[in-house]
């Protein structure tokens, strides 16, 4: 793949017209998303693997498409698909990827790996289709460097390096570009909140480049507590909102675990006890601190009422959902749903009804911003979706659009 392939196909996009977009910076205002002094409110979705699929280093090319030239036309039938459907962005993890992913290509060239970011960029904006890329920032990839989880809170080491000199150079890049909708910290970070690691399985061999020191079992020092994933929030969005002023910055979160509490004051011998519901509420709200803009939920849901696994048991997905939104739009924030999907699986709801009823019920609750999983994504066959295999959806979240997010079709 030669780098002068890359550049002209860029070029051409960026001087061809394409669908309109809501153009400007979205603002949070209250419990509201702001662009142009309009409330804006949209659908997209999720394309995991949108930059390295296309950048030809995404672990599981050979596995899904065979080459890279196929990965790379399947990202661009995604984007086109994405635009010509009426969804308005997508959500993709941004960062270089596993160890052996990174030394592919960013490592190796990174000039090369910018201009094909670059591309990603022109293609969502030819389509009208803005970008939510969640940076990866914690814990960083510090495994990459032979360091532990807790690597990211010392400034003196690799992994803090790597990841502020990684958000430095694509916040700068794109900070003046209204392409980008806002900017998500990582990937359900909070999660990992007093989870002691120790013996825990850590990444598989073959994910790390030839040669590397591989490290597949936890340690004590991999755990990360709540309040180092506040520090690290804070410290973190303070960082990206100094470097751009213009972009909302959301943390990626899917909510905290449902028995956050106990895991917080029994670190690291957990004694296991469920949070009340009252309790997660709160913690959910404590869990997403200022100066982040937007909170970040991720929900899969049914018809049936949760069962003993979920902090809303015997209360619907649906009514969990409302009533997270409205707690947090009494503290005067927007809600971003990452990730919507069907429980167990999209498939096992072909006609997309409970999808459609998310939607429904979160347009009357004012939610800002909603990303289905997953889109043209064949390595999750189960969650997959496209215009094609769910249209009822797509009408529906392209009816959501049109009423709220502006450019377009």
């Amino acid at each position: 793949m030669q780098t002068a392939g890359w550049v002209a196909p860029a070029m051409a996009l960026l001087l061809t017209g394409g669908m309109a977009m809501a153009e400007g910076f979205v603002t949070a205002e209250g419990a509201r998303l702001m662009l142009d002094g309009r409330e804006y409110r949209a659908v997209g979705v999720n394309v995991p693997h949108l930059h390295q699929a296309y950048l030809g280093t995404w672990f599981h090319i050979a596995e899904i498409y065979g080459t890279p030239e196929k990965a790379r036309q399947a990202i661009v039938a995604a984007i086109e698909d994405a635009g010509r459907s009426g969804l308005r962005f997508i959500r993709f993890f941004a960062d270089p990827g596993y160890p052996r992913d990174r030394a592919l290509l960013y490592d190796r060239d990174p000039e090369r790996y910018w201009q094909g970011m670059d591309e990603v960029f022109a293609l969502c904006r030819q389509h009208g289709v803005k970008l939510v890329p969640s940076l990866g920032t914690i814990p960083g990839p510090y495994l990459h460097y032979g360091e532990t989880g807790q690597a990211i809170l010392d400034p003196g080491s690799r992994t803090y390096e790597a990841v502020h000199r990684y958000v430095r150079e694509f916040v700068t890049r794109y900070r003046d570009d209204p392409t980008v909708l806002m900017w998500e910290l990582v990937n359900e970070a909070m999660l990992r909140a007093d989870v002691e690691m120790v013996g825990r399985k850590l990444l598989p061999a073959g994910v790390y480049p030839e040669g590397a020191t591989v490290r597949e079992d936890g340690t004590l020092e991999d755990s990360l507590t709540w309040d180092m994933l506040q520090r690290l929030y804070r410290e973190q969005t303070a960082f990206i909102k100094s470097l751009d002023p213009n972009h909302p910055v959301t943390s990626g979160d899917a909510g905290v675990r449902p028995e956050c509490t106990s895991r917080r004051e029994t670190f690291p011998n957990l004694a296991f006890r469920r949070d009340t519901w009252r309790e997660w509420l709160g913690n959910n709200l404590l869990s997403q601190p200022e100066p982040l803009d937007v909170f970040s939920f991720h929900f899969y849901g049914n018809p049936e009422p949760a069962g003993p696994g979920e902090a809303w048991q015997g209360m619907t997905t649906l009514e969990a959902m409302r009533r997270v939104v409205r707690c947090v739009h009494a503290a005067g924030a927007p809600v971003f749903i990452g990730e919507l999907g069907a429980s167990p699986s999209n498939q096992a709801d072909p006609a997309g009804k409970w999808l459609c009823s998310a939607l429904d019920a979160m347009e009357a609750e004012g939610t800002s911003l909603m990303a289905l999983w997953v889109w043209h994504f064949p390595w999750q066959p189960e969650y997959t979706l496209d215009s094609a295999t769910f249209p009822a959806v797509v009408q529906r979240a392209a009816e959501f659009n049109r009423a709220y997010a502006g450019g377009g079709t």
